[in-house]
């Protein structure tokens, strides 16, 4: 993640000690998918986009570039296109991995190690 994308992402959040959960931030910058209640049919729908404009964007380019980059989101990635899902849908899970990285790397005070992640 290079340094323009890191202060877009703590200029648009501020300090992420402010919210208690890593779901908390996807509903922040309007990654959460919306709920569709009708009767006793439920569904998830498409993504709220809700919140930031500038921050959804920054993190959804973040993505793409860290697939290159991470061996472990890229298999990520790919287990979610195994998965049936099509670029568009997987990069978004990708992006709500990179936010749960985030929100743990802040939280606790450490730096990145790629080794660490699942």
């Amino acid at each position: 993640m290079g340094e323009i994308s890191a202060a877009t992402i703590l200029s648009e959040y501020g300090d992420i000690k402010n919210f208690s959960s890593p779901s908390k931030m996807l509903a922040f910058a309007g990654l959460e998918p919306s709920i569709i209640e009708s009767g006793t049919l439920q569904s998830n729908g498409k993504m709220v986009k809700h919140g930031s404009g500038h921050l959804r964007y920054s993190i959804m380019n973040i993505a793409m570039i860290i697939l290159r980059y991470s061996p472990t989101f890229y298999d990520y990635y790919l287990k979610k296109r195994s998965e049936g899902k099509c670029h568009r849908v997987a990069l978004s899970h990708v992006c709500k991995k990179l936010i749960r990285v985030i929100y743990c790397l802040e939280k606790n005070d450490i730096d990145f190690n790629p080794s660490l992640l699942k």
